[in-house]
């Protein structure tokens, strides 16, 4: 599923990780321990704010807390919260996790990654071609 999979200890509780999954491009991780927080930066560059990707991709983030989500999709709120954030043009998914629920985390993260990956390509293709090399045809 993974590709080049790796995960560097580093000071105060946190590591970080590097992988491929859907593009060439890596995907970073880094899970803070003190925080109980597994982030994703930058994991959509150049997003320009207020623009209606933007607000596509709060909204996929926003639709998983939401009761109409299937059960096998729909995020719990006891046992993590999922939040984004738009930084100098880098957009961020961030799951903070109660308890125990690490694994829990960590399989809602990626579903939540691979929506916002599927609502690029239908939604904003063109982004996903200049950015992350998708081909065109």
């Amino acid at each position: 599923m993974f590709r080049g999979f790796h995960a560097t200890g580093g000071g105060r509780g946190r590591t970080t990780y590097a992988f491929r999954w859907l593009f060439r491009q890596p995907i970073g991780a880094m899970f803070d321990a003190s925080r109980a927080q597994l982030s994703f930066r930058g994991l959509f560059p150049r997003v320009v704010a207020g623009s209606t990707m933007a607000a596509d991709l709060r909204g996929v983030v926003a639709a998983r807390a939401d009761r109409d989500q299937p059960a096998h999709k729909r995020v719990d709120r006891r046992r993590l919260r999922v939040s984004s954030n738009l930084r100098r043009g880098a957009w961020s998914l961030e799951v903070t996790v109660r308890g125990a629920n690490h694994a829990y985390a960590v399989r809602t993260a990626l579903g939540v990654i691979n929506d916002l990956y599927l609502t690029l390509l239908e939604r904003h293709p063109e982004y996903l071609i200049e950015h992350f090399g998708l081909s065109p045809e």
